[in-house]
């Protein structure tokens, strides 16, 4: 006899309800009953026991159906999954995610105390002996066998990078389970159903899904109609504002009131007190009303710079500003005009057209200035530096700039013992991860030498002394 589903002769029996013999599929987990023989029909049933026996038959395999679990196998020693990545794969499969094994040596030091992690976590902890692949092939064997520990479970995620699963999961797909392939290359993770032959993708760093590039074309099509639509309601705003004006442009004025506001061509507009009257008169003069097009100029007398050597000035104390900020000798010239726009309101190219005319800009200013200036390109990128060495004040400047930097990172790495020694060359790799530059070409750039011990000994706030081949530092002054 076989299983009326999948044809399986693997077959047992569970039980005799109403005096039928019924078998479970070892193969699909399906129960039925044994067909009737002829026999069978010697004894007329009545109806309350046809639909009794019919209701036996099919709510064993409905309950079957429906209490499926899922299990997750994880190789700990190849693969670690966070709290968040477990949620996500748990979202995949359609039974619930109950039982989670873990399989590692776990006296390796490599595992740290993950095994106590996992296990608040609710894995069941497999160890194995030391060894290649000695944790695989445990999952292996212990997988094979899932069915026998665990014959409710219908999906089963194989979590390892290791090609060796690869046999796992045709076994596990050949008794009829629903197999998940787990692996992770760099920071993504990838779910591949090996029965759908789906792919999902999982940013470990991000603790994202990663969309499918249909997803994400119209993720990308969608911003890019949303900003289109944002362009068109700008460019409708705009367009009414420009028929207001064109429409009060137009506006004949019969009386004149002694109080109002006259505009003129002069680039500051000459303002008087408006009267109580309901409505101001606006007074325009005839020549400026027959121009057909309206030049805006922008102000160029700005009360605090009046002349380009005011101008000039207030550059130069914005490049000083920004290298004594960022500890480098020149400064870009996007980082220029961005804190002269802080500092003073005031788009440095628009003053310098206002003075050299509307040709010039900043950059052609500060090239025509090469006795203070000097200017490198870099493509498109410029970078401006202030030309002829420094004064005795600006290098002490410097020199205390760049020991308030170093004096800083020592009371970092010595925050919980002050006052203890460190090794220069600790001091060194710290300033380098914070500034992103070397301390002895810092030194070299600043002119103060090329030896770091040199520095650390002419200043007053640090001490000094040899251990052996190496000399450490420590904070002398509070």
């Amino acid at each position: 006899m076989k299983c009326p589903r999948c044809e399986s002769d693997q077959l047992r029996k569970n039980g005799r309800p109403n005096g039928r013999q019924r078998y479970l599929c070892k193969a699909c987990r399906k129960q039925f009953f044994e067909p009737p023989g002829p026999q069978s029909f010697s004894r007329q049933f009545t109806e309350s026991e046809l639909s009794a026996a019919i209701s036996q038959e099919i709510a064993p395999a409905t309950t079957t159906e429906s209490c499926g679990i899922a299990i997750l196998l994880l190789d700990a020693e190849n693969l670690k999954l966070n709290v968040n990545t477990e949620l996500f794969l748990a979202s995949l499969c359609v039974y619930p995610l109950q039982v989670k094994v873990a399989f590692a040596n776990w006296k390796n030091l490599s595992t740290g105390k993950l095994d106590a992690e996992l296990y608040d976590r609710g894995y069941e902890l497999i160890h194995v002996p030391g060894g290649a692949n000695s944790a695989d092939g445990k999952m292996i064997a212990f997988g094979a066998a899932i069915l026998y520990r665990y014959r409710d479970v219908r999906e089963v995620f194989v979590c390892s990078s290791d090609g060796l699963l690869n046999h796992l999961c045709n076994q596990l797909q050949n008794q009829g389970l629903t197999v998940f392939r787990v692996r992770r290359q760099n920071s993504v993770l990838s779910i591949d159903n090996c029965r759908s032959g789906d792919t999902r993708h999982y940013s470990c760093e991000r603790e994202v899904e990663i969309p499918s590039f249909e997803e994400l074309a119209h993720q990308v099509a969608e911003l890019l109609q949303a900003e289109h639509k944002s362009i068109d309601e700008r460019i409708a705003r705009f367009s009414r504002v420009a028929q207001f004006f064109k429409e009060r442009h137009t506006i004949a004025f019969n009386s004149v009131s002694s109080h109002a506001v006259t505009v003129t061509e002069s680039a500051q507009p000459q303002v008087s007190p408006v009267s109580q009257s309901p409505l101001a008169t606006v007074v325009v003069e005839q020549n400026v009303a027959q121009k057909p097009d309206i030049e805006i100029v922008p102000v160029v007398n700005s009360p605090t710079i009046d002349s380009l050597d005011v101008f000039q000035i207030k550059i130069l104390e914005i490049i000083e500003s920004a290298k004594n900020e960022l500890h480098e000798d020149t400064v870009s010239l996007v980082r220029i005009q961005k804190d002269f726009l802080d500092k003073y309101k005031s788009n440095a190219d628009v003053i310098v057209k206002g003075f050299l005319g509307k040709n010039s800009s900043l950059l052609k200013y500060l090239q025509s200035r090469s006795t203070v200036f000097q200017v490198k390109s870099s493509g498109q990128k410029h970078q401006v530096a202030m030309v002829g060495q420094k004064s005795a004040a600006s290098k002490a400047q410097a020199s205390a700039t760049l020991e308030t930097s170093v004096a800083k990172i020592i009371r970092g790495l010595t925050a919980e013992s002050p006052g203890s020694y460190v090794p220069i060359n600790q001091v060194a790799t710290e300033f380098h991860k914070l500034y992103h530059q070397p301390l002895t070409k810092k030194l070299q750039s600043m002119n103060l030498g090329s030896k770091v011990i040199n520095f650390l000994q002419s200043c007053k706030i640090f001490k000094v002394k040899k251990d052996g081949k190496d000399y450490q530092v420590a904070i002398a002054l509070s």
